[in-house]
């Protein structure tokens, strides 16, 4: 068996692969040429003469998402599965990526059992995730792999934060029910790695990258969704654009910068303790607010 790492060339015979192990729910040869073109995509074909398995993986910040995994059956049990996995984590490891994630259906055993044997654990569920036609839809396990531990974010400059990807929008969109396309997943991504409070146009150019079928509309979509679900927050500095940002586990203020458009979080206890002592002066008890300062640089003498 030889594994070859994914170029245009292999997308025929990837895609026959493909089409043996899923049949109607197959890739055709221009998706995997498409997808190949774009940012972060790679991927592994295993034959032996005749195509025998193909994966393809996305990396997105610090983390590998395993997009597609798939033998036919007349081959499995050979151990094609784990070589074409083993081969694409090692990629990953050699990126300094952090976390690896999948889906699986609750069903699959044998890849369950392949996935837990090669160190990968169950953090999610995925509620009708999959579509098995007139059988009707079957949940997915989402399932995750450390990979290198203390990697830095493939965003040099952004703080990395304590909690993984999966875990903050991406979790709450599936604890909410909301059904996660890919596009939906690599907005909350980007979303989950801003810093700078982006807008819509912002967002896209930055989902585009990494997924170059996303839309702006997708994104305005998308970002509706997740604003009314108390995902993300919304705000309006006066500039005539919304700008977005992950809806904070700690409650901050923001200071705009006039001249250069930047947004610079805050906290201040003083400001805290006032805003609650004059609403208790008022005969309120405070609940929520939100404070924007808007100034100029102090220019240097």
């Amino acid at each position: 068996m030889k594994l070859t790492r994914a170029t245009a060339t292999e997308c025929e015979a990837m895609a026959t692969a493909h089409a043996e192990a899923f049949h109607d729910k197959a890739w055709r040869e221009d998706e995997f040429e498409d997808l190949l073109e774009g940012e972060g995509i790679y991927g592994f074909l295993a034959d032996d003469g005749e195509p025998l398995g193909v994966i393809l993986c996305r990396v997105v910040a610090d983390e590998v998402e395993v997009l597609t995994v798939g033998v036919p059956p007349s081959v499995r049990r050979r151990g094609v599965a784990r070589a074409l996995l083993l081969a694409a984590l090692d990629v990953a490891r050699e990126g300094a990526v952090a976390r690896a994630f999948l889906e699986v259906a609750v069903d699959n055993d044998g890849a369950i059992a392949l996935y837990d044997r090669l160190g990968f654990r169950k953090t999610g569920l995925r509620k009708s995730y999959y579509d098995r036609g007139p059988e009707g839809f079957v949940d997915a396990l989402v399932m995750r792999l450390d990979l290198n531990a203390g990697a830095a974010s493939a965003y040099p400059g952004r703080p990395t934060r304590e909690r993984p990807v999966s875990d903050r929008i991406e979790k709450l969109c599936v604890e909410k029910g909301m059904r996660m396309t890919e596009q939906r997943r690599v907005i909350a991504r980007v979303l989950s790695e801003a810093h700078d409070h982006p807008d819509v146009e912002e967002l896209h150019r930055r989902a585009h990258a990494v997924d170059p079928h996303i839309s702006i509309a997708t994104v305005y979509r998308t970002v509706r969704l997740f604003d009314e679900a108390g995902i993300i927050t919304r705000h309006d500095f006066r500039d005539g654009r919304s700008r977005y940002e992950e809806h904070p586990d700690q409650h901050h203020d923001h200071l705009i910068d006039m001249k250069t458009g930047q947004v610079v979080e805050f906290v201040d206890a003083e400001i805290e303790a006032l805003q609650e002592a004059i609403a208790r002066k008022l005969g309120y008890r405070l609940v929520d607010h939100r404070l924007e300062l808007y100034g100029m640089p102090i220019e240097e003498k």
